[in-house]
């Protein structure tokens, strides 16, 4: 889901932190700042609502699955408190993502790992987060632009693989926090009780009050009971260009 609005480009001279090709952009929810490229993947309102959905206590240790520019681990360390470790299947994204790291002065609250997720293992986290790529390699154009391409297309990881990972990487009652389109939600939701994660918290996200559910933000707990709560809609814009109230406090607080 795209911004109303692209965040302000700020200004930093320092070669090691932004390079040619790239820009860096200002966050709405604070003094935060993340590099990313001018072209090519770039975040979007999906960060937002993913970092803002993530309910884990402070210094919780917590695992981002396709880490791309940093944002979201930025977010999660900077405005609640927890000690992230993103891992990043692309080269230039983990670059990127560790330059923004290092501008945000979050070095010692967030690592970014340069790994297949397949290849990574670590001690089991508190919680998994992911915003993965949500298209069947047969379903639609596949973009010619590669970190695009990896970003919306299961090129390098499946749902199936996905599962499996999050559900390696979680303890026992670990929490598992996704976003993904409200078309796929059927997939996801068989997908994570096949791989032991029940789901247990879902909020459909519209882009205006009378229009039908573009996304769905999904919790679910690793060898949890069943019991699904399905939360009160969430919608981005009231009009046009113009955010919800709610979209606005979320912007402020980081909260759902």
């Amino acid at each position: 889901m795209k911004e109303g609005s692209t965040p302000s480009s700020i200004s930093r001279t320092s070669p090691d932190c932004i390079q040619d090709g790239e820009t860096c952009s200002v966050l709405r929810c604070g003094d935060l700042a993340v590099i990313q490229p001018r072209t090519g993947y770039r975040f979007s309102l999906d960060a937002y609502l993913l970092a803002a959905f993530v309910d884990e206590k402070p210094a919780a240790h917590v695992l981002e699955i396709g880490s791309g520019s940093g944002v979201i681990a930025v977010m999660l360390a900077a405005r609640k408190g927890l000690m992230v470790t993103g891992v990043e299947v692309q080269p230039v994204l983990a670059g990127m993502s560790r330059r923004t790291v290092e501008l945000n002065g979050l070095k010692d609250a967030v690592k970014i790992v340069e790994s297949d997720i397949r290849d990574y293992h670590a001690s089991p986290f508190a919680a998994v987060i992911a915003n993965p790529p949500y298209r069947p390699l047969k379903a639609g154009r596949l973009n010619p632009e590669g970190s695009r391409a990896v970003a919306r297309h299961e090129v390098r990881l499946d749902l199936d693989g996905l599962m499996d990972s999050a559900g390696e990487h979680l303890r026992r009652l670990g929490r598992f926090y996704c976003i993904y389109p409200a078309w796929r939600l059927v997939d996801l939701t068989s997908a994570m009780r096949a791989h032991g994660l029940e789901p247990k918290r879902i909020v459909m996200v519209h882009s205006f009050p009378d229009s039908p559910a573009d996304l769905c933000l999904v919790k679910g707990v690793k060898q949890g009971g069943r019991e699904l709560k399905i939360e009160a809609p969430f919608v981005v814009y009231q009009s046009p260009n113009t955010y919800s109230d709610r979209m606005t406090r979320l912007f402020t607080t980081l909260e759902v």
